[in-house]
């Protein structure tokens, strides 16, 4: 069974500073956050230094984790 590719949907990966702006934090804290290991199916790794979050994933972790 093929599946066309233009049907399927991308994963959105965000900036840590859209990330923080978006639920009001500090770039500091979220990355802080990031370094928990619950978080690592969250994050990927762009180059040697730059981050990028599964902004839908990220959500669901921080709805189970920080209730």
């Amino acid at each position: 069974m093929a599946t066309n590719v233009c049907s399927r949907s991308r994963t959105k990966y965000i900036k840590v500073k859209d990330f923080a702006n978006q639920y009001e934090m500090s770039s500091k804290t979220v990355y802080q956050m990031l370094k928990n290991p619950i978080f690592d199916q969250a994050i990927i790794k762009i180059g040697n230094r730059g981050v990028r979050i599964n902004q839908d994933l990220a959500f669901e972790i921080m709805q189970q984790y920080y209730k």
